[in-house]
């Protein structure tokens, strides 16, 4: 995939534990890292095998691989896009060749992704 494909912003958040200034649990999404992808949504038999399992909201995310991404997961991180949060499904290294990362994630918005 050419480097002008990734062009859209994406905010990858992290679920981080803790706790406020007198000690109580303080659990909270905090923004992680800033970068570009290639999105698209799903089309074709992917659709509808999403659409089968209420999960017609799915995106799919393409980027460049960069380290941070082999310390994520699918609890502890979301998306944010075009003013979207996505539930990351499955973070993908593909190949493990360590050079593009898709990520299928399923907006929490009604309107879709």
């Amino acid at each position: 995939m050419d480097s002008g494909a990734y062009r859209e912003l994406v905010k990858i958040q992290k679920y981080v534990e803790g706790m406020d200034e007198i000690g109580n649990p303080s659990d909270r999404w905090k923004d992680y890292k800033r970068t570009y992808a290639y999105v698209n949504g799903l089309s074709g038999v992917e659709y509808w095998e999403a659409a089968n399992a209420h999960q017609e909201n799915t995106g799919e995310f393409v980027f460049r691989w960069k380290p941070f991404f082999d310390e994520m997961d699918t609890k502890r991180y979301r998306i944010l896009f075009r003013g979207k949060t996505y539930d990351i499904n499955l973070i993908d290294n593909i190949q493990y060749r360590n050079r593009m990362i898709k990520i299928k994630a399923v907006t929490k918005n009604s309107e879709g992704g």
